[in-house]
């Protein structure tokens, strides 16, 4: 019995210990002249690139992995989009509007996976949500450089936010849709 808890608990702490040792790049930044970044696909800023009131949180999964519901956000990865201290929307070009850059490697394991990204946040009370596409990519087992870098893969894709419908909302969409089936009910008897 003691001999089988140890070996549970070996295995336990290996697969804990492999886990944090892949190491990756977060950003969205491949150049001086990018034109791409995370923009407002509606609400009051739309066609704007976002500022630091928008952050990006990376997402990860099995390198199979064809949905963004197969994927996890790892904790930690929060990345403002206003690189060097850009606020607010602006229409000017994409430089450091809608960019980020993730100061430190995220820890996701040792091998190939999915990711993605979610920029989420809030301009003028409204909530915002958006995704990137899936890329693959792999990771390294420790931080010599070149570390594997997801920039020249999300750096290219135009990321749209758009309104986070309010609940409210929803409710009174799904209230009116009730009333129409009820209201059609009484029409047909």
């Amino acid at each position: 019995m003691k001999k089988s808890i140890f070996i549970a608990v070996l295995g336990v702490g290996s697969i804990l210990s492999s886990y944090g040792q892949g190491l990756i790049s977060f950003s969205n930044y491949y150049s001086s002249t990018q034109t791409s970044g995370v923009k407002y696909g509606g609400g009051p800023a739309i066609g704007m690139y976002a500022g630091n009131e928008i952050s990006a949180i990376l997402l990860f999964g099995a390198s199979t992995a064809t949905s963004i519901a197969q994927l996890t956000a790892i904790p930690g990865s929060a990345s403002p989009c206003g690189y060097l201290g850009v606020t607010g929307p602006s229409s000017g070009t994409a430089l450091n509007q809608g960019i980020f850059l993730q100061a430190t490697p995220v820890n996701v394991g040792t091998g190939t996976f999915a990711f993605a990204y979610e920029a989420l946040g809030s301009y003028q009370g409204v909530q915002y949500t958006g995704f990137s596409g899936i890329v693959v990519a792999a990771t390294q087992a420790s931080s010599q450089s070149p570390l594997p870098n997801l920039n020249v893969l999300f750096g290219p894709m135009n990321v749209l936010v758009n309104p986070v419908p309010e609940p409210t909302t929803l409710a009174l969409v799904g209230l009116g849709g009730l009333a129409s089936l009820v209201a059609l009910r009484r029409k047909q008897s």
